[in-house]
């Protein structure tokens, strides 16, 4: 079925609280989707965030960010007093200053109340055991570290020596029980908005990261799985090879997958976190799909990445148990960057929806690319993600030569809004599936709402969008467009 979505981040929701939220304009938001004729809401991971704020780059690929959690839902649900509420202001930016300093003194009072909750608490906990005690350990092991990465840690908890894990536990059971409780508040009100969203016809796509973080706990917790020496120091890392965009290539720094033990396993621990994620969601975008294939491995320390090699990836060993466990598993891969046979194969074998990006489909702009000869119906079309320029700033960045490509090829003529122009082409693909976001048909620029630029440590992911800016006037240019194009 021809559908339509937008991408829009959680935290990118209009909010009084100095980021978005799972509360009332989250369900405004829906309201508008429906109202639209946009069966999709795209996010971004919602996992913990650490230094940088990126949503990439987690602490922990199964928890939830309880920056997330909704005030005004708590004081509905009792455990939260309007008084106990921060004062309200006009949010333009997340401010993720302010939630690391104040926002869990406020979750805290809702802590005490645990009692209201508690049977509902109790199920939660026993259903999340497998990775859930020790994520709220090393938050705890992280406040009583200053937040300092896990392999500086003493010994005992650096290599999780169990007495000492066994006595820490004991000695800081209300603490841990406390980051259980956060990530309890956040399941709750997320099920609830999910819900919502079903009987409103959207489905939401969730967004999960290849890679974790090294300062991560599922790094900690599970170092046998990573490529690790025997201090628990990486010896390979992740990234990308020199290209036409960059010289010395990209350096992750994440830790790459020990995927022969993993293999031995079944692959327990993604198998685990796949099905999580799509209990989470509807429909599940895994990003940088070619890594299984063949991931790019570098030496750790190395400067850049020009010293890098291939090494093959688990390919589909990984996706036939990941198949076996969630048989109708909605998942689409994020197939971009450097395609080679194999990963082509591996799409194929797996059936999952691909992806197509209007700035990135024009190759050395001659005339036999994609963007010429059409796409596969079974794939996913955006005008940008959140790795991309707006837009309209894509637009005006090009040269005149370029920019009459564009508007050929779209039909922009003068007095035209050509990031509307370029919208109306791409919801008139073959794709199955069209996602744009919101910044796009708001027509803003890179200044006021890019996302993300790539390489950049700080600055990132602070874009929220207004009140106003979810007006009838773009409800109705949405589902005449969306209608227009079969969608």
């Amino acid at each position: 079925m021809r559908a339509a979505g937008v991408l829009l981040h959680i935290s990118s929701l209009p909010s009084d609280y100095s980021i978005g939220s799972l509360g009332k304009s989250a369900y405004e938001f829906v309201d508008f989707l429906e109202k639209s004729d946009q069966h999709v809401w795209q996010i971004m991971p919602i996992c913990p965030t650490s230094y940088g704020d990126s949503p990439y780059q987690g602490v922990s690929a199964f928890a939830f960010n309880p920056y997330f959690i909704d005030l005004d839902l708590l004081v509905e649900d009792g455990l939260l007093s309007k008084e106990e509420l921060p004062e309200k202001r006009v949010c333009t930016r997340a401010d993720y200053g302010d939630l690391f300093n104040n926002r869990f003194k406020i979750l805290h009072k809702a802590f005490q109340r645990l009692d209201l909750v508690k049977t509902k608490f109790q199920k939660f906990v026993r259903e999340q055991a497998f990775w859930l005690k020790d994520y709220a350990i090393y938050m705890v092991l992280k406040e009583d570290h200053n937040y300092a990465s896990w392999d500086t840690w003493e010994d005992g908890f650096k290599f999780r020596n169990p007495e000492v894990l066994v006595k820490f536990e004991k000695e800081n059971k209300d603490r841990i029980k406390e980051w259980e409780f956060y990530q309890f508040l956040f399941y709750d009100q997320w099920m609830r908005l999910k819900k919502y969203a079903e009987k409103h016809n959207v489905q939401i796509m969730g967004d999960m990261p290849i890679y974790c973080a090294y300062d991560s706990v599922d790094v900690w917790s599970n170092p046998q799985d990573f490529q690790l020496d025997s201090n628990l120091k990486p010896y390979a890392v992740a990234g990308c090879p020199p290209d036409a965009f960059s010289a010395d290539g990209q350096l992750w720094g994440n830790p790459l997958y020990n995927w022969g033990k993993m293999r031995e396993n079944g692959y327990t621990w993604w198998v685990e976190r796949v099905k999580m994620a799509l209990k989470v969601f509807h429909i599940l975008r895994i990003d940088h799909f070619r890594g299984f294939a063949g991931y790019f491995s570098i030496p750790y320390g190395a400067p850049n990445a020009k010293g890098g090699h291939w090494e093959d990836g688990p390919r589909y060993s990984l996706f036939e148990k990941i198949k076996e466990a969630c048989p109708n598993a909605n998942i689409v891969a994020e197939n971009l960057g450097l395609l080679t046979p194999d990963v082509e194969e591996l799409l194929n074998q797996c059936g999952y929806p691909g992806m197509n990006i209007f700035q990135f489909e024009w190759g050395d702009w001659n005339w036999n690319v994609p963007i010429y000869k059409g796409y596969p119906t079974n794939n996913v079309f955006y005008s940008g993600t959140h790795d991309n320029q707006m837009i309209a700033s894509f637009y005006e960045s090009l040269d005149e030569w370029h920019k009459q490509k564009v508007n050929q090829l779209t039909g922009i003529v003068w007095g035209d809004k050509p990031n509307l122009k370029i919208i109306e082409w791409c919801m008139k693909t073959p794709c199955d599936l069209c996602i744009i976001p919101l910044q796009d048909y708001l027509g803003l620029f890179d200044d006021e709402g890019r996302m993300n630029i790539p390489s950049k440590a700080s600055g990132n992911w602070q874009y929220m969008a207004k009140k106003e800016d979810l007006s009838s006037w773009l409800s109705n240019y949405m589902k005449k467009i969306t209608k227009e194009s079969g969608r």
